[in-house]
């Protein structure tokens, strides 16, 4: 039986989401090109809002459902390798954002892909990196939906499909309506809605379980290994979870889709900006989802799916009203994923892989572009009808394709004046390929994450592929 009293307040943030995209798109510019104005919209980020946009985009369904259902299971060992996250803001605005925002503001680049074509100039390369960047997008979108979906679901008891339908309405119009630029504030809303709902929950869970030492002796009673960083029958080993740092922190410098609001900003004073207040952000919107999830297996000790405890516990916690209200950061994190994905892979299509073999006008722009993200919304619908049972484990392996693919082009192509086209292609399939391989077959070579290989094999192979390219050409010239 669907329960009103928590889906109209979802329902009503949900129309607040439109209405601020329909504003903001109303205002933005109409300098360029039409594909420039709608996947970037110039660089017109001020301190405050890069950070909140850069911060719910890299956080997502897994932050606020599946890794705290993985911390309710695997208990504070979990809290352990998902804080590392904190300083992923820091290190992209600090490391890359610079260059990148140098390199936009050059070239006139709008996406990733536009910054490694104007590095390497190598069709295979644009190409190679393009279908990685939307197979990934499209997995880590299909776990968004889920997540969205079934929280609509099991928390107001609407049909799993009816909830998608909602969820996937929503997103596709609001991105449709305003492209990068409302889809950027509209991430920074969500930023606001996210911190302001983990903060209440978390003092809700401490107010009723009577403070964090009566909860924490209560966990002991359930299992002592829940306090512990390896957790039960010691699943997160220290190779494991030190691995798992570099999936969740350095390997995450130079994604595509956290990149390109560094690409976005107005000045270096606001990166500047960016980087303290990101990171303080980024610390209430990793750690306390995490270790809600943790208390709350005191709260509700049986649990059929992990992925549901803070649903639950906002549901449990509060009357009916506030609870709706407090599903909405969840909700939040969850379209300003969703959103940015899917203009990323649009832009892929539309930029990089058709409009640099085919010149379109201006109008050809747009309905392509429109058509690209309604078709990647409906496919990445369609998919989700059959959702994994824990999340957390797709994202992760999208999560960790992106990295393999596009860390050491990023990071060594920027850095590097000795990197060669021959040497990311390399890179990005001995690096994809392995961890694929690896994550597929489910080896853990010594007991590591295969993220770290596979970024291991990756950079030698970068490095060794660009050496020698770069002897052969100088050889062929001398």
């Amino acid at each position: 039986m669907t329960d009103y009293s928590l889906l109209i307040p979802i329902m009503a943030y949900l129309v607040v989401t439109l209405v601020l995209a329909r504003m903001v798109a109303a205002r933005g510019s109409n300098s360029g090109s039409f594909s420039e104005r709608y996947f970037l919209g110039g660089q017109f980020m001020g301190g405050t809002l890069l950070a909140l946009a850069l911060v719910t985009t890299y956080t997502s369904a897994s932050s606020f459902m599946g890794g705290p259902g993985a911390a309710y299971k695997f208990g504070l060992g979990w809290v352990l390798l998902a804080i590392i996250q904190v300083p992923v803001a820091m290190l992209t605005l600090g490391v890359v954002g610079p260059k990148l925002w140098r390199i936009a503001k050059q070239y006139n680049a709008v996406t990733i892909l536009d910054v490694l074509q104007q590095r390497y100039q190598s069709r295979a390369l644009l190409w190679l990196a393009g279908i990685s960047l939307i197979g990934a997008f499209l997995g880590m979108v299909v776990v968004q939906f889920t997540g969205g979906a079934r929280l609509l679901s099991v928390m107001t008891g609407v049909d799993y499909n009816v909830g998608l339908a909602m969820f996937v309405g929503t997103v596709m119009l609001y991105t449709l309506w305003g492209g990068f630029r409302a889809v950027s504030y509209t991430d920074a809303l969500q930023g606001i809605v996210m911190v302001l709902g983990m903060l209440a929950l978390f003092i809700g869970i401490l107010y009723q379980g009577g403070g964090l030492t009566n909860l924490t002796s209560q966990l002991a009673q359930i299992d002592p290994a829940l306090l512990t960083p390896k957790g039960p029958n010691e699943f997160l080993s220290w190779p494991f979870l030190m691995s798992f740092w570099i999936l969740v922190c350095f390997g995450a410098i130079g994604l595509p889709h956290t990149a390109i609001r560094a690409m976005a900003v107005k000045d270096g004073r606001a990166l500047k900006q960016a980087m303290v207040f990101g990171t303080a952000v980024s610390f209430v919107v990793i750690l306390l989802p995490h270790l809600s999830g943790v208390l709350g297996r005191v709260m509700i000790p049986e649990l059929t799916s992990p992925d549901e405890i803070i649903p639950r516990l906002m549901v449990s916690l509060f009357p009916p009203l506030v609870g709706g209200l407090l599903l909405a950061a969840p909700m939040a994190a969850i379209m300003s994923s969703v959103d940015s994905m899917l203009l990323q892979s649009a832009s892929t299509l539309v930029r990089d892989l058709v409009m640099r073999n085919k010149p379109l006008t201006d109008k050809q722009q747009q309905r392509f572009s429109y058509a690209s993200v309604l078709l990647l919304a409906l496919g990445c619908g369609l998919l989700a009808l059959d959702p994994p049972e824990m999340i957390v484990w797709l994202n992760l392996t999208a999560f960790g394709l992106l990295q393999a693919v596009f860390l050491w082009p990023v990071i060594l192509g920027l850095f590097w004046r000795g990197a060669t086209a021959s040497g990311a292609i390399c890179s990005i399939v001995c690096g994809g390929g392995s961890f694929l391989y690896w994550t597929t077959m489910k080896i853990k070579p010594l007991g590591v994450h295969a993220i770290v290989p596979a970024l291991i094999l990756s950079g030698i192979s970068f490095v060794i592929a660009s050496l020698v390219t770069k002897r052969q050409s100088v050889l062929s010239n001398g």
